[in-house]
């Protein structure tokens, strides 16, 4: 049942402001909502049967006897609480960033629907120096004959041929295949879904020290170890505790890398005749990839002057929500990856909310949104309808798929908002670049 409200039937009052919150009570007319509760009761009264009346028939009070009226006035005053919200956000010009915190005053059907909203809000930002600045860096990365070698190993071992072994024990750089039973103090650890696992025999694999204990071992071994897991290790919760193995190795496969030579190159990619023509592929994706790295160098170092100059302080609500961003990002997904339970999960992101190094990097984070959007409003930087349908148009020219079809793709999932958040965010980023200076002086930089 729609609930059809004016803006006659709303009534707003700001009750007060408290750092990025302001609190306000919203009053919508009861006359309407009657109006709803009845028209309920009328459409679901009409396929309502009972004894001694017509079908459609029914009295009322005997409709409401024989029906969850709790519900459908949770459902009226639902809607009608959706709709007078945004009406009080746009009645007193207020930018929402999360949901509101809503308690209900007064909700009874026949009365007048009250309810209080706390709603947060952009936290202020007082901006400092943010343009004519002078920026310095220590160096900029370059292209080296090191750099073209490392990348043709990374080739060599995607293309490495695996060779099953069974005539001696595992070595480092092989691939071995084993099932992993692990526990801390007797309790079994989820280990994720599958406990056979696949790893190459390097020092870091798996657990620092996991390798040094399986190196040596055969096909169909079996062996029990401890283990100490690193300060470091990606989990929180296991960190610096003493974890047992059972193993048991499944298989064991020989990596070995192809020869360098022209073979190798039109291996990597087929049109290439010759290790000549791969070098200079390689040395011509290292250095756009090097210069992009140094533009991002750059950027960073300029955006960290800006924002360091402002100032402005940021709610628990948006440092939370980051983190848990954060968390979803990295160590959530990884965890969701390995399927493991819901327990470590929980732990896990308890946990990651509680580190003192991630709150700071997410509060940084969030300072540099800020900062930047502070910058754009100052500056009147803003994105035209042309420069969305650009977009969209290179979008649909490198996908070689219509633009009719990228904007149902984006607004069908709903994409559309970020997009023109993220084209935004770039050109407020050029115009911080334009509009400052970075000078290589590892003296300055230094400093």
């Amino acid at each position: 049942m729609n609930v059809d409200q004016s803006e006659e039937t709303v009534k707003v009052t700001v009750e007060k402001q408290e750092g990025n919150k302001i609190h306000l009570e919203i009053e919508v007319e009861g006359q309407p909502l009657q109006e709803a509760y009845n028209n309920a009761l009328n459409y679901y009264g009409r396929g309502l049967k009972l004894k001694g009346f017509r079908k459609g028939k029914v009295p009322q009070h005997l409709i409401e006897q024989n029906l969850d009226t709790d519900q459908i006035k949770r459902d009226i005053f639902q809607r009608a609480m959706g709709d007078s919200y945004q009406q009080a956000l746009a009645d007193q010009q207020i930018e929402s960033i999360a949901e509101p915190e809503v308690q209900a005053v007064q909700a009874e059907v026949g009365k007048d629907f009250i309810y209080k909203a706390v709603v947060e809000v952009r936290p202020d930002v007082v901006l400092g120096q943010y343009k004519g600045l002078t920026v310095a860096i220590a160096e900029e990365d370059s292209l080296s004959d090191e750099k073209i070698d490392e990348q043709i190993q990374h080739l060599r071992r995607e293309h490495a041929i695996l060779l099953p072994v069974d005539s001696r024990p595992a070595q480092l750089g092989d691939l071995m295949t084993l099932h992993v039973e692990a526990s801390i103090e007797g309790e079994s650890v989820d280990l994720g879904e599958s406990k056979d696992m696949t790893l190459e025999l390097r020092e870091d694999s798996f657990v620092k020290g996991f390798s040094d204990h399986v190196v040596g071992l055969n096909v169909d071994e079996q062996k029990s170890f401890d283990l100490t897991f690193p300060e470091d290790y990606y989990v929180e919760d296991l960190r610096g505790k003493q974890i047992h193995f059972e193993i048991h190795v499944h298989e064991i496969k020989e990596v070995e890398l192809p020869e360098v030579d022209d073979d190798f190159a039109s291996t990597v990619h087929s049109e290439l005749e010759n290790l000549e023509q791969l070098q200079e592929r390689i040395r011509k994706e290292l250095s756009e990839a090097i210069e992009e790295q140094n533009e991002v160098q750059k950027q960073q170092k300029v955006l960290d002057k800006v924002v360091s100059n402002a100032q402005v302080a940021i709610p628990e609500s948006m440092l939370n929500r980051e983190l848990y961003a954060m968390w979803q990002m990295s160590e959530g997904a990884q965890l969701a990856n390995a399927k493991v339970g819901e327990q470590t999960m929980r732990a896990s992101l308890i946990h990651w909310m509680q580190r003192d190094e991630l709150k700071e990097t997410a509060g940084q984070r969030i300072k540099t949104t800020l900062v930047l959007g502070a910058v754009a409003r100052e500056e009147g930087l803003s994105i035209s309808q042309e420069e969305v349908d650009a977009e969209i148009q290179e979008l649909a020219d490198t996908h070689e798929i219509p633009v009719e079809q990228v904007k149902a793709q984006l607004e069908q999932e709903n994409r559309m908002v970020a997009l023109m958040d993220e084209l935004l965010s770039f050109k407020i980023i050029d115009w911080v670049m334009e509009n400052n200076d970075v000078v290589v002086s590892p003296e300055l930089a230094a400093e």
